[in-house]
């Protein structure tokens, strides 16, 4: 039996590091995509190739491999219901250094393929329940922003408290630009940053994150009502809390000022937890800009497909 499952990369629009605190956040899953090729074996082994590790092992005693540990967990999860192993193919449209949600779309790609082995026919909510345990699992903490937006495809609006995915209706187009540092910090030692160095001030603190919560309901009714230039004008004031936050750097903010000089940009942020990563833009690049172009950055589009389950 084969058969081929899919899912998109996806990026936060507004609503990091609030959202783990219960405020809304925006994702969108964007035009990339991760694809695994599945094929049953006769036996319990498990083999996986993917361009970062090669993996062989009986599906009763799973060893642990860091590289896979989103593919070789979900197993563990499904283990109890799974009758025999797996050939397991892992290709992707982008790299996993990105902060494009990689874990997530692997998640995703996952979840799918399992269930459409086990015959089950689970909705966006059930899959994405199931896959927050196991991010939880691995991270200990975690929304599942990312996962929502591969699971669910398009642009949405997540509620982290009620587990509600909305899917925004898009009349327009977000002309969207990925701009790489080239160097990330993990989002958990970021967020550790940020507890540490507010520890003495917790009641401002409250106050940062439930102003970029309320930034966030802004942003999506302005996006319900196709309002882009009150949506541009609140994704550069969230951009301000997070440099209120402590996770800007030198870097980033050359990227986010140099391409908001730039007359068609509308609106420049970072994307996902800072200090480092990438620069989310709103609008056309000049390429006029060497130092920008240094950095190769990439156009991305929002995709309205998210998690695909295929007979081979």
């Amino acid at each position: 039996m084969k058969w081929l499952t899919s899912a998109p990369a996806n990026l936060m629009v507004i609503g990091e590091h609030s959202v783990v605190y219960g405020h809304n956040a925006i994702a969108t899953a964007i035009n990339k995509r991760l694809y695994i090729e599945w094929e049953t074996r006769n036996d319990r082994k498990i083999i996986i190739n993917s361009v970062i590790a090669q993996y062989e092992s009986e599906l009763d005693n799973l060893k642990d491999n860091t590289k896979l540990t989103w593919i070789i967990t979900t197993l563990k999860y499904f283990k109890n219901q799974l009758k025999q192993g797996f050939n397991i193919r892992v290709t992707s449209e982008f790299n996993s250094t990105l902060g494009l949600g990689s874990s997530a779309a692997v998640l995703a790609a996952m979840l799918g393929g399992l269930q459409f082995y086990l015959q089950q026919n689970k909705s966006i909510i059930e899959n994405f329940k199931i896959g927050l345990q196991i991010i939880q699992q691995i991270q200990q903490r975690g929304s599942g922003t990312d996962l929502a937006a591969s699971l669910a495809g398009g642009m949405i609006l997540f509620n982290p408290v009620s587990q509600q995915i909305h899917k925004i209706k898009q009349n327009f187009k977000l002309p969207l630009n990925l701009i790489y540092t080239g160097y990330k910090t993990p989002t958990a030692k970021v967020l550790t940053l940020v507890h540490d160095s507010w520890l003495n001030q917790p009641v401002l603190l409250t106050s940062i994150y439930k102003l970029m919560g309320s930034t966030t309901k802004q942003a999506f009714k302005c996006l319900e009502k196709n309002d882009l230039a009150q949506f541009y004008l609140l994704v550069n004031g969230y951009q301000g809390l997070m440099d209120a936050l402590g996770v800007n750097d030198l870097m980033l903010s050359k990227i986010i000022y140099t391409t908001r000089d730039m007359p068609q940009i509308k609106a420049s942020k970072i994307s996902g937890s800072g200090l480092g990563d990438c620069v989310l833009t709103f609008g056309k690049l000049n390429n006029h800009s060497k130092f920008i172009n240094q950095l190769q950055p990439m156009a991305i589009q929002t995709s309205k497909n998210g998690l695909i389950c295929e007979q081979a």
